[in-house]
């Protein structure tokens, strides 16, 4: 028996024998081989899913990482082009309200033609009672003389020349209680009065219109400008609007409120009216 089990013939038949028989048994899923098979090859088809999930996973996370820095770069960069675009905007602003102001001027130019404008900067204040006097930088030198007239460059009256010096002068505004400006309304029944300063309503910027003539029909929304009598002011220059108008039993204590169109608080620069046939030219 041992001789026969020794024959190389006979172990290689046997080996046959027991693969075929595997093969026979495969073929019925539920058979023991096939259990046998699933056993062996069950956890290793976990472990190898497992794997794989574990690799998706930190897939993910890495392509996460990697969308969130490149969300942060792009933020980054967006920003940096958001504030070139607002200083952009801001020097285009500058830039039209530059022009704005340049025809303004050239406006003011036509039409105050029997006057030489010049020019002035706003370069500090003088403290006074509810509100400030102007300094600018042009003085005698640039021939700026003691009451001449300063408008804004939309043609809105400001004040006058109150001080003058060498090279500045102080310009007191319409609202001042020692202001006075002779006046009238812009419609064709108006009549003639003089706006000037008051102590009780300068504080909050507004300034009064009395000593009206008896045929001035006064109401809430008129446009007061500059009538050109009281020889300081030219006729024409914008003062501002009534808002509110207080009637009396007499004529004479009629009287309104007036809100100037300048706005103190942004003026930057003035022009000063100079009359060339005063001056002798």
């Amino acid at each position: 028996m041992k001789k026969i089990l020794k024959n190389r013939k006979v172990q290689i038949s046997f080996v046959v024998f027991i693969l075929l028989l595997v093969m026979l048994f495969s073929i019925d899923r539920f058979s023991k081989v096939n259990i046998i098979r699933n056993i062996v090859t069950t956890p290793v088809v976990w472990f190898q899913k497992g794997i794989k999930a574990t690799g998706e996973w930190f897939e993910g996370v890495l392509s996460s990482v990697k969308n969130y820095a490149y969300v942060i770069e792009e933020n980054v960069q967006l920003k940096e082009e958001n504030l070139k675009l607002k200083e952009h905007i801001a020097v285009l602003s500058g830039v039209e309200k530059d022009n704005e102001r340049l025809m303004e001027a050239v406006n003011l130019k036509k039409r105050f033609k029997d006057y030489k404008l010049i020019g002035g900067n706003i370069v500090g204040v003088e403290p006074g009672m509810y509100i400030y006097n102007y300094r600018i930088d042009v003085g005698s030198l640039d021939g700026v003389e003691i009451d001449d007239p300063v408008i804004a460059s939309n043609n809105v009256l400001v004040g006058r020349i109150y001080r003058v010096g060498l090279t500045s002068s102080v310009v007191m505004p319409l609202i001042d209680e020692f202001s006075g400006i002779s006046a009238w309304t812009m419609k064709s029944e108006g009549g003639s009065a003089v706006v000037k300063g008051d102590i009780e309503y300068k504080k909050d910027g507004l300034c009064i219109m009395d000593t009206v003539s008896e045929d001035m029909y006064m109401q809430k929304g008129d446009i007061i400008e500059t009538s050109g009598m009281g020889g300081i002011f030219p006729r024409g220059i914008l003062i501002g609007e009534i808002i509110e108008v207080h009637k009396a039993t007499s004529v004479i204590a009629r009287y309104s409120i007036v809100k100037p169109f300048i706005d103190f608080n942004s003026l930057q620069e003035v022009y000063i009216l100079k009359d060339n046939e005063k001056d002798g030219k």
